[in-house]
């Protein structure tokens, strides 16, 4: 199987990286293109963080892919990415830190011309049932298709690029318990997950974490070492530990597509609220 993964270099997507490497040499995982603004992914460095443990996972074949306009997929990069399963799209930026119409184009845009760029990548059906291409969008706890006048950027924003993602896939005109692709949209292989993590906790896995703290303002720094560890003692429902937050994002791409269901499900059973991405983590 072959995935692609954006974002790599961020606390999310170094999540999802650290979890591919500790798998089993037994993985089915052959293949992972990481798709980066930065030709160097921390995580891959040699030698790697000192508080990385060892990689485990000895069979993926990892390429990064240095790649700077995510509005545009050029057709010999597309080549480079034929046959790939899905994709962990988890780049993205802060509101706090962009003016809003960069946060838009960041956040809506890219992740649409890329869904629309990736869909028929793998229609041979050489990877996967069907030649289903798994699109894993990661969004926000917060996001929501119905914005008021209080909703802040960007729960209005991821809202709308869920919608547009569900909208893309036309899974409205697929029944649950089908997994062929309708053949009236030119989209029609896309599966698209929005996984709605909320307070993201790298604490457990520091060679991410320290990294990602270093990013933040000193203000931001100082309000996180305060309201992680309170929220991590009084209110754990609201958090996403990285490990179970990179192994739920690596199972939905490489997984078969099917809508889910139960607690925090939502959307045609293509929305993963925080509840359910803790319990489908193993997490209460």
């Amino acid at each position: 199987m072959h995935l692609i993964l954006t974002g790599a270099t961020g606390l999310v997507g170094g999540a999802v990286l650290s979890h591919i490497l500790s798998l089993p040499p037994s993985t089915s995982l052959k293949r992972l293109s990481i798709l980066s603004r930065s030709p160097v992914v921390p995580l891959l460095a040699s030698p790697p963080p000192a508080s990385m443990p060892a990689r485990t996972n000895t069979t993926t074949q990892i390429e990064v892919i240095h790649h700077t306009d995510f509005m545009s997929y050029p057709p010999e990069l597309l080549e480079r990415l034929r046959g790939a399963h899905g994709i962990i799209w988890a780049l993205g930026v802060s509101q706090n830190t962009v003016d809003p119409s960069t946060y838009v184009r960041v956040t809506k845009d890219y992740t649409l011309a890329a869904a629309k760029a990736f869909s028929s990548l793998n229609s041979s059906g050489d990877d996967g049932p069907k030649g289903i291409f798994n699109f894993v969008y990661v969004s926000g706890e917060g996001a929501t298709l119905k914005p008021g006048r209080l909703t802040p950027l960007f729960g209005r924003v991821k809202g709308e690029t869920e919608a547009a993602l569900l909208a893309l896939s036309t899974t409205s005109s697929v029944s649950p318990s089908s997994s062929s692709p309708p053949s009236s949209s030119p989209y029609s292989q896309l599966r698209v997950y929005s996984v709605r993590p909320a307070a993201v906790d790298g604490s457990m896995q520091p060679w991410i974490w320290e990294r990602n703290q270093q990013r933040l303002s000193r203000f931001l720094r100082a309000a996180s070492f305060v309201l992680m560890p309170m929220a991590r003692a009084l209110y754990p429902s609201i958090q996403s530990p990285t490990p179970q937050l990179g192994q739920v994002l690596t199972e939905l791409a490489m997984g078969d597509g099917a809508p889910l269901n139960g607690e925090g499900i939502e959307g045609e059973g293509r929305t993963i609220r925080n509840s359910a991405l803790r319990r489908l983590g193993g997490l209460s």
